[in-house]
């Protein structure tokens, strides 16, 4: 039992000496490794986002400018005439 308890306190010692004299090249592998898991989770929530976008339902077309909204965020009028937004209906009807 004591042998095996001085042959993992050398490996011990052992493995913190190279941890001691690699800290530099240790801690840029952490930093890259950190990094790419970020960038996962900005792609997946890029992603995420997208197919939000994509089910958020059909598209229509704005009577001003040509811009194409989804349906639940345009601003549809009785004769149905659709618009993208408050300024390119304001600025569509004509001044009295």
């Amino acid at each position: 039992m004591k042998e095996a308890f001085f042959i993992l306190l050398v490996i011990a010692v052992i493995l913190a000496l190279t941890a001691i004299r690699y800290r530099r090249q240790i801690v840029g592998v952490i930093q890259i490794w950190r990094s790419l898991n970020s960038m996962r989770a900005q792609v997946k929530e890029k992603q995420e986002s997208a197919e939000d976008t994509i089910s958020s339902g059909p598209l229509v077309n704005c009577a001003k400018c040509g811009t194409w909204v989804p349906e639940q965020k345009a601003i549809k009028l009785r004769g149905g005439v659709v618009y993208c937004s408050t300024s390119c209906m304001e600025t569509s009807v004509p001044a009295r």
